[in-house]
């Protein structure tokens, strides 16, 4: 496993669009989105190099870690980590969770993807190493309209209430019950994405 943080190796450029936390070496705390120089724009200089340059953060910096995405709920127990959730090791690497063992009598969880000449290459990482898991939160109805589901069974959305209007391709229905979007049946059915209707 790489004890390297995140951005080694990482360009400044590369950098951009990345939520980030700063923690420097006087205590400071500074979280923003880095711009393509590498820094925090209008806010902090991080690396003295700028676009195709290596980023090497300043020496002030003690460290520089990823800020969860909020469309990520986070897992702090590694007993509750499931295949498909994102590992995040304490030096902020991040690696796809491909198989789970509880019988921790390795001290090994959980396995992850590594990259390798081998394809589908995964090794057990010990739990020493976790910080926390990641699991993407399931997409949901969040406006009215036709929502197809992962199962592409067509829904409406009407009112903050959600309705299975078709299953399949031909069995529409408008009289089955109305559910809010978090309930478990909505959920047990996500991810959605919107539906997109052609004119004939």
């Amino acid at each position: 496993m790489s004890e390297k943080p995140f951005w080694a190796g990482k360009t400044c450029k590369e950098m951009a669009g990345l939520h980030i936390k700063v923690t420097f070496k006087n205590g400071d705390v500074a979280t923003g989105v880095a711009d393509k120089n590498g820094d925090i724009k209008s806010a902090y200089v991080l690396t003295l190099g700028m676009g195709d340059d290596l980023f090497v953060p300043e020496a002030d910096i003690e460290s520089i870690e990823l800020v969860d995405d909020p469309e990520y709920e986070r897992i702090d127990d590694i007993h509750d980590v499931c295949t498909g959730d994102i590992f995040v090791a304490t030096n902020g690497n991040r690696f796809s969770v491909v198989a789970v063992d509880d019988d921790d009598e390795t001290d090994c969880t959980l396995a992850v993807m590594v990259q390798a000449e081998i394809p589908d290459f995964h090794d057990w990482m010990f739990n020493s190493n976790f910080a926390y898991a990641l699991r993407r939160k399931p997409k949901l109805p969040n406006h009215d309209g036709l929502w197809l589901d992962k199962d592409d069974n067509t829904w409406t959305m009407r009112d903050g209430s959600v309705q299975m209007t078709c299953i399949g391709a031909d069995d529409w229905c408008f009289t089955r019950a109305w559910f809010s979007p978090d309930s478990v049946q909505v959920l047990n059915a996500a991810p959605f994405r919107p539906a997109k209707v052609v004119e004939a």
